[in-house]
C-alpha cells in the first residue's frame, strides 16, 4: 500500500526504494535534464488566459473552425452556449455531418452549424454572405473569427484560387477582406449594447512580407519557389493594415441611434502553434520531410505551443473588458497588446487606405472576369434550370416584389390561381389593349365606353342569333305538314 510504502521509507531510509543504487548513480545527470525540459515546456507554452465572460446565447461566424486553433475556439465557445457557425468549403460531406454531431455531443450545444463558403471563390463568399443577409428582421452577429490560412510549403509550384490570385494571398487577404467588407451592414445593424468583436489571426512572419502598391497581389512578380513565406508574410502583412483602415471607418460611421461604435477588429498572434499548417510548412509536403518532423517530435512538443495554449490570446481578445474601451485595430500577443510594432506601414494611415481602395478595386475586378467565364462555361441545362429558378421566384406569392413588373407577374399568377384571365372580361378581345396596372381617369374612362360599345355589341348578335334560329324552325315545321 502506498501509505505503508512511505512509512517504510521514513523509518526505514531510502534503501528500501526499489533500485535505489541505480538511482542514486544517475540522479545528478536525469533530474537537470527532466528539470530542463519541464522548464523549457513552461517557457514556450505562453501565457494563459485568466479573462471569463457568459457566452450563452452569443453568436460567433468562424472561419477555419474544423482544424487547427479554431476548432479549439468553437469548441470552447460552444461549451460556454455560444451559437456556432463553420464557414466551410462545402457543407455535404460525411466528415463534416460526423465531426459537427460529434461536438454537439461533447458540448451538450445543438447550435453548431455549417455554412458553405468557399474562402478560394470570392462569388462563393459573396453568396454565402448574401444570403446571410438577406432576412427580415437581421439576424444576430456577435463575432467573426478569422482563423482560416493557407500555407504553401517549400519548393511548391505557384498554386491558384478559382479567381486566378495566387492561394496564400487569394485564401489569407483577399477573401476575409471581401467577407467582413460584406458583412458590414450586419455587423453595424446589431444594438448598441452588444458587444461585436472581430479577430483576425496573424503571424511573425509578417516581418518577411513585401508590400508592392503596383502589384500587391503578386500577380506580374515571379513566385518564390524557395521561399513561399514572403507571401505567406505578404498576406498576413496585407490582412493588418486591412483591419486598421476598416476599423477607423467603423469608428467614423454615424448610427441613426446615435450610439458609439461598438465594433472592435483586433489582430492576434498566436506564436508557433502545432498546427496542421505548420506540420505541413514545417514536413515541406513531403514524406520524408514528414518522417522527419516525427522523428523530432519531442522537440516540437517542447518548443511548439498546442493549439488550446495558441488559442488563449483569442481567448483574451473574446473576454477581456478592455478592449471594447480602446478604438481596436491592435496586436494582441501573449494575452496582452502590443505597444508598437516594428514596421512603419502600422503607423501610414495614408498607406491603409490606398491598400484598401486598390484592393477594393481588384477584387471588382477579379468578381466580373469570374462572373464572365462562368456564364461561358454554363451548359444549356444550367441555363435552362436558373430561368426556371428566376420564373419561380417571381410568381412565388409568399416573396415581396421589388418592382413594378414583378408586382404584375404576381397578381397575373393569382389571377390564374382564382380562375380570372389576365384581361378584363367586360373588353372585347379583339384590337383592345390590357389595362395598365396602375391607370389613371382617362383610362379607366376610355374603358367604360369600350365596355359598354362591347355590350350593345354582344347583345345585338345574340338577338339576330335567337331571330336566325327561330326563322330555320319555322321553316322546318313548315316541310313536315307538307
Amino acid at each position: 500500500m502506498p501509505v505503508d510504502f512511505v512509512t517504510s521509507v521514513f523509518l526505514d531510509g531510502p534503501q528500501v526504494i526499489p533500485y535505489w543504487d541505480r538511482i542514486k548513480e544517475y540522479a545528478p545527470v536525469v533530474v537537470p535534464i527532466l528539470a530542463s525540459i519541464g522548464v523549457a515546456k513552461y517557457y514556450f507554452r505562453g501565457v494563459t488566459n485568466t479573462w471569463e465572460r457568459d457566452m450563452h446565447g452569443k453568436v460567433y461566424m468562424i472561419t477555419g473552425g474544423t482544424s487547427g486553433i479554431g476548432a479549439t475556439i468553437a469548441f470552447e465557445l460552444a461549451t460556454k452556449g455560444a451559437q456556432i457557425i463553420l464557414l466551410t468549403r462545402k457543407t455535404r460531406d460525411l466528415w463534416l455531418a460526423e465531426y459537427i454531431e460529434d461536438m454537439r455531443d461533447r458540448t451538450s450545444n445543438p447550435l453548431i452549424y455549417a455554412e458553405e463558403c468557399d474562402l478560394n471563390s470570392l462569388y462563393s463568399v459573396r453568396q454565402f454572405v448574401t444570403k446571410w443577409l438577406d432576412n427580415v428582421p437581421p439576424r444576430r452577429l456577435d463575432g467573426v473569427i478569422c482563423c482560416a490560412a493557407e500555407s504553401i510549403p517549400r519548393n511548391s509550384q505557384r498554386q491558384i484560387t478559382i479567381d486566378g490570385v495566387e492561394r496564400q494571398i487569394g485564401v489569407n487577404y483577399l477573401a476575409h477582406y471581401h467577407l467582413l467588407t460584406l458583412l458590414q451592414p450586419s455587423l453595424q445593424v446589431q444594438p448598441p449594447d452588444r458587444d461585436v468583436r472581430v479577430l483576425i489571426a496573424t503571424c511573425s512572419s509578417q516581418s518577411l512580407g513585401e508590400l508592392d502598391l503596383q502589384d500587391l497581389i503578386w500577380e506580374n512578380k515571379r513566385f518564390p519557389k524557395e521561399q513561399p513565406w514572403k507571401l505567406y508574410g505578404s498576406s498576413k502583412l496585407l490582412l493588418c493594415l486591412f483591419a486598421k483602415h476598416f476599423q477607423k471607418e467603423l469608428m467614423a460611421y454615424e448610427r441613426k441611434d446615435q450610439a458609439p461604435c461598438n465594433i472592435r477588429i483586433n489582430m492576434v498572434n498566436p506564436g508557433l502553434v502545432r498546427t496542421p499548417s505548420m506540420r505541413r510548412f514545417i514536413s515541406m509536403g513531403t514524406i520524408w520531410g514528414l518522417i522527419l518532423y516525427l522523428i523530432m517530435w519531442p522537440f516540437w512538443w517542447i518548443c511548439l505551443k498546442s493549439c488550446s495554449q495558441g488559442a488563449q490570446t483569442f481567448f483574451f481578445g473574446l473576454y477581456s473588458p478592455i478592449l471594447m474601451k480602446m478604438d481596436g485595430g491592435l496586436v494582441l500577443q501573449e494575452c496582452k497588446i502590443l505597444g508598437s510594432m516594428a514596421r512603419k506601414e502600422y503607423s501610414d494611415e495614408e498607406l491603409q487606405k490606398e491598400v484598401f481602395q486598390k484592393t477594393q478595386e481588384l477584387i471588382k475586378k477579379l468578381e466580373v472576369q469570374s462572373a464572365v467565364e462562368r456564364k461561358k462555361n454554363k451548359t444549356k441545362e444550367e441555363l435552362e434550370k436558373e430561368k426556371n429558378a428566376k420564373l419561380k421566384k417571381e410568381k412565388d406569392l409568399s416573396i415581396q416584389p421589388r418592382s413594378t413588373k414583378e408586382l404584375e407577374q404576381k397578381l397575373n399568377t393569382l389571377r390564374d390561381q382564382i380562375g380570372i384571365t389576365n384581361k378584363s372580361s367586360l373588353l372585347p378581345s379583339d384590337g383592345v389593349e390590357e389595362l395598365p396596372l396602375f391607370p389613371d381617369k382617362e383610362a379607366l374612362k376610355t374603358a367604360k365606353e369600350i365596355s359598354g360599345g362591347g355590350q350593345n355589341k354582344e347583345l345585338n348578335s345574340a338577338s339576330s342569333k335567337k331571330s336566325n334560329n327561330s326563322s330555320t324552325s319555322s321553316k322546318q315545321k313548315n316541310k313536315k305538314k307538307t
